[in-house]
């Protein structure tokens, strides 16, 4: 009995001895993986045995008052730096630490070498209140297209239960994955702000709403010209609206030029006293005779200008931005009649080919982007795409493979008019942004804008300064 007592209580040693190997071999390797965090819960134990318990409570209630009160007093700075922080540290520590190799091994995201199974490395998190931006090492022979296929991204992101999940090389084996936790683009966003003043404008930058990072989303009026496409109710008239409204002190001051081309004869109508008297058109026959008389100016200018040396074009005095603004191509393309699309082709045609290097910029938007209606598509430089009924329609708006690369145009939501699709320059990647919602009363508020700024100016001309300056305010 005595000899069967010492081999049991030798056993239960033995036991602890082995549990309490096992637990210091796992706190030795999370200590390892967390630095931050067991450097953290090591100085405020040997705080607590040093200073007192009593010491440290106070303290840590100072801390939290004054960081409450920082919070209250500047949120954008104390968003930046201690919640941004607070958050990364929770997101690496209790969803990816937690869970990674589980998820890289069931989503076959690791590579076996011999009897060695190599996962990626989690080098650094930061997460923003919508995204966590993931920086991993990929071990030796994976690359970044087995991360961008369609069926690995999308188990990728469902095993960290992410609604999108974008992809980027960012040096040899490092790439970053930003997973989505929240859609920042389910709100409304508001329209473009007025510019303070012409120098406020960058033409490279012109802002039209909001991309899915929460940064500016930005298109050029100089370099090239720009298709929009989608469904009725998508929200196309958004970008013509935004540019307008970031561009309003340069149309003031002569140094844009508005053409409107309106076939439904009511978007742009709107704005009609934004257009000059013979630089608005709504019928076929109109409409030929203002292109064609675009493609003379043009001519004339691409002459003056190759007599004079000049190769590249910027807005300036005597020297204004022609913005042709077309908010319906399909009639143009397929519904009137076929002697009148022919001349209208050829006139748009040129206008698409050589009216950049002076200043004749188009901005068109259509409905019906199939390819046998939209064939002048690869003239346009810069394309974006919102809700589309299918997948070909997005291919045929933007380009062949586009629902490949991301595009995922006949997925948006009737309830997000302005959500769209656009590819970023030199890249098979896509950017998806949402324009500015633009309301009467921004359109209101454009127009008497452009007016009442005509007035000061004209009345500053003829030296009425005290009177101008009356009206501005």
């Amino acid at each position: 009995m005595l000899n069967f007592l010492f081999s049991a209580i030798g056993k239960l040693l033995t036991w602890l001895a082995k549990q309490l190997a096992r637990l210091i071999a796992w706190l030795v390797v999370q200590a390892v993986l967390h630095p931050r965090t067991s450097t953290m819960a090591g100085t405020t134990a040997a705080s607590v045995a040093v200073l007192g318990w009593q010491l440290c409570l106070t303290i840590a209630g100072a801390a939290f008052v004054g960081l409450s009160t920082w919070k209250a007093a500047h949120p954008e700075t104390f968003g930046k730096t201690v919640e941004t922080w607070a958050r990364s540290w929770w997101h690496r520590w209790w969803i990816y630490r937690r869970l990674w190799r589980e998820v890289f091994t069931r989503c076959d995201l690791t590579v076996q070498a011999g009897t060695e199974v190599y996962v990626p490395k989690l080098k650094r998190v930061r997460s923003t209140p919508y995204w966590d931006h993931l920086v991993v090492e990929m071990p030796i022979g994976q690359s970044v297209k087995r991360y961008q296929q369609e069926e690995a991204a999308d188990a990728l992101r469902l095993g960290f239960k992410g609604e999108r999940l974008v992809v980027k090389g960012v040096k040899p084996r490092l790439l970053e994955l930003s997973l989505m936790r929240r859609d920042p683009l389910v709100e409304a966003v508001p329209a473009t702000a007025l510019p303070a003043s012409v120098e406020a404008i960058d033409w490279r930058r012109i802002p039209v709403g909001i991309d899915e990072f929460g940064k500016p989303y930005t298109i050029s009026l100089l370099g090239g010209h720009t298709a929009i496409s989608g469904s009725t109710g998508a929200g196309k008239a958004g970008l013509e609206w935004n540019i307008l409204r970031g561009i309003a002190p340069a149309i003031t001051a002569g140094l844009v030029r508005l053409v409107g081309i309106d076939p439904k004869a009511k978007e742009l109508r709107r704005a009609r006293a934004l257009f000059g008297p013979d630089d608005y058109a709504v019928t076929d026959e109109d409409v030929l005779k203002l292109l064609e008389r675009l493609v003379q100016e043009m001519n004339e200018a691409n002459e003056r200008d190759g007599a004079a040396g000049e190769r590249d074009f910027r807005p300036g005095k005597g020297r204004p931005l022609t913005l042709v603004l077309l908010d319906e191509m399909a009639p143009l393309f397929k519904y009137w009649p076929r002697r009148i699309r022919d001349k209208i082709e050829d006139a748009l045609g040129l206008l698409l080919t050589q009216g950049r290097a002076v200043g004749f910029i188009v901005v068109g938007a259509i409905q019906e982007p199939t390819k046998d209606v939209f064939q002048l598509r690869d003239l346009f430089t810069r394309r974006i795409a919102l809700r589309l009924p299918t997948e070909s329609h997005t291919e045929a708006a933007l380009v062949e493979n586009a629902v490949d690369y991301g595009a995922l145009c006949h997925q948006i939501s009737e309830t997000t008019p302005g959500v769209l699709y656009s590819l970023q320059d030199g890249a098979r990647s896509t950017v998806r942004a949402r324009l500015g919602h633009v309301r009467d009363a921004d359109i209101d508020e454009l127009i008497a804008y452009v007016e009442t700024s005509a007035k000061v100016v004209e009345l500053d001309t003829w030296g009425g300064n005290a009177r101008g300056a009356e009206i501005a305010a």
